[in-house]
């Protein structure tokens, strides 16, 4: 059984909605005008088994209300509300003015503070209060260099200001929450906030310590949010302008008579792909971390040469070029090469079974891109033919191509974000499942007989 109560003084009722649930109220007025809504059910819906859950949002059984209903009208409440805590003091202008000095082009100046807000104001957060809402003043994160999400937001937004490049604050809602079912004006929806650029159109993120200014991180993206701007505010869902790409260049090749091949590895990647190797390697040179990394893919690889690396913070492309050697014997002894040189389970990570009785968000991805060249010495056995594979929410293509002393393989992925529906979970599994069982596909490796 389940009991929820509804209470307003004075008869002074919030706009409710009952979401995933049906049900209706039975209505008690007090001596003194207060009045009760309370609804009571003998069974609640069991919770859906789903494995990985649906949008909580989308299922959950719950009682929304507002003093608010209209977006409009709860972003200008909480524009008043925040209006002070952005006012630029003398230190947050001076300090936009210092970081920005010498710099010539807008784009620059904008990346200058982002960079600042992402990476030298540590993420702490303090929601006590009204603190769950309400951002601490620009002054005061800047001197304190600490902040949450909204704190940042706030920051950034009075910074930028200062050199009178607008910008908003946005309630918003990350991807991976899924959209919601009440569309009343509800501070509730939101878990994060983060600054808007209306002349770029650009969303900044100043939690996102590392990553490139030019676009958002993939859980900024395809999300519920609004920008605050006053009455006119009205809740949107964030562009999807895609999270980056990521492109690997595998060359292997066994010198005549040799018993160990050369190998090379480069990876250039942008966005979050970008961020994602950024964080792999933590901006070392050791060689044993790159060496690790390397093994992971090719047992037995040593490196030959140090690792060639750009992996500054916030700045596109990261790039990493490994020279090394394996020993022959042990790219033989395996099944065979990978016709994706890496390592991925799309499958187990996004569609794990195969029938689903709910709702499932595929959150933004970068792209891949690939080629794997092996030279073998001779002309490669019998070669596949392209795959091309179509499905929902996403597309696979791997060509093959023979040469005189091996073949290439080059490959791309991309799978589009978005809710997929329990009715087209289905397609999506079997989707998934081929992709992965291409991209584990099995290619001749290089043996000493091939000299």
């Amino acid at each position: 059984r389940a009991e929820i109560e509804l209470t307003a003084a004075g008869g002074k009722l919030p706009t409710w909605e009952l979401a995933n649930i049906e049900g209706k109220p039975i209505r008690r007025t007090d001596a003194d005008g207060t009045v009760h809504l309370s609804w009571s059910w003998e069974e609640i819906p069991e919770a859906p088994p789903d494995l990985p859950p649906p949008p909580p949002l989308l299922t959950t059984p719950y009682l929304a209300y507002s003093n608010h209903p209209d977006w409009g009208s709860l972003a200008a409440w909480y524009q008043r509300h925040v209006a002070p805590r952005l006012l630029a003091s003398r230190q947050v202008v001076e300090t936009a003015h210092r970081l920005t000095d010498g710099l010539k082009t807008r784009d620059e100046k904008i990346a200058a503070l982002y960079r600042f807000v992402t990476d030298k104001i540590r993420y702490v957060a303090l929601e006590f209060g009204e603190h769950r809402f309400r951002p601490f003043s620009a002054d005061w994160v800047l001197r304190h260099r600490m902040g949450d999400c909204k704190d940042k937001a706030a920051l950034l937004v009075s910074l930028l200001g200062t050199l009178k490049i607008p910008a908003r604050m946005v309630l918003i809602r990350t991807a991976d929450q899924g959209p919601v079912a009440v569309k009343m004006g509800l501070l509730s929806d939101f878990n994060h906030a983060i600054a808007y650029l209306p002349d770029e159109d650009r969303y900044l993120d100043g939690t996102a310590t590392g990553h490139d200014p030019t676009r958002p991180p993939g859980p900024d993206q395809g999300a519920w949010s609004i920008v605050i701007d006053g009455p006119s505010s009205a809740p949107r869902t964030t562009p999807l302008v895609g999270s980056g790409e990521g492109r690997r260049t595998v060359k292997i090749a066994v010198p005549r008579g040799g018993r160990t091949a050369t190998l090379s590895v480069t990876l250039h990647a942008t966005g979050d792909a970008a961020d994602r190797v950024r964080g792999a390697f933590a901006g070392s040179v050791d060689r044993q971390r790159f060496s690790r990394w390397l093994q992971r893919l090719f047992p037995s690889a040593s490196l030959t040469a140090d690792p060639s690396t750009s992996l500054n913070p916030g700045q596109d492309p990261a790039t990493i070029k490994l020279v090394a050697s394996v020993p022959v014997a042990v790219l033989a002894s395996a099944p065979g090469l990978r016709a994706y040189p890496g390592r991925l389970a799309l499958t187990g990570s996004l569609a794990p079974v195969a029938r689903r009785t709910t709702p499932l968000e595929i959150p933004e991805r970068p792209d891949l891109h690939w080629s794997l060249e092996v030279d073998l010495g001779r002309p490669p056995a019998p070669l596949p033919e392209d795959v091309h594979l179509d499905g929902p929410n996403g597309r696979l293509d791997l060509r093959f191509e023979a040469t005189a002393t091996g073949y290439t393989v080059t490959g791309d992925l991309h799978l589009e974000a978005g809710l997929v529906p329990a009715a087209s979970y289905g397609a999506l599994h079997d989707f998934l499942v081929r992709v992965d069982r291409e991209l584990a596909r099995r290619m001749e490796a290089p043996t000493e007989a091939t000299r």
